[in-house]
């Protein structure tokens, strides 16, 4: 498999999540993936974050690893998209 052509960032979270982190895309990003994220719709913002994550470390209530990002708690998911957006406006342009 050849490697991405695009950025990705490492985002870590803390408090009650502290240790769990996710790679996430930070480039290549369709507009599609854009436009859900902005979406009212909590069902299209949670399948575009999935869309994101290339790889994660995220736990469930009961601490056991995700296989789907999506299974995490949603207290996570909100903390990792406010982190990603961070991380990705902080980027040093190409």
């Amino acid at each position: 498999m050849s490697e991405s052509k695009f950025r990705t960032v490492t985002i870590k979270l803390e408090g009650d999540f502290e240790g769990q982190s996710a790679v996430m895309r930070a480039e290549g990003i369709s507009a599609r993936i854009f436009v859900d994220l902005s979406s009212n719709s909590v069902e299209r913002q949670m399948n575009a974050l999935a869309r994101l994550i290339v790889s994660h470390d995220l736990l469930d209530a009961e601490g056991v690893k995700v296989e789907d990002a999506l299974d995490a708690p949603m207290d996570a998911l909100i903390a990792l998209t406010s982190k990603w957006g961070d991380a990705v406006a902080a980027l040093p342009p190409r």
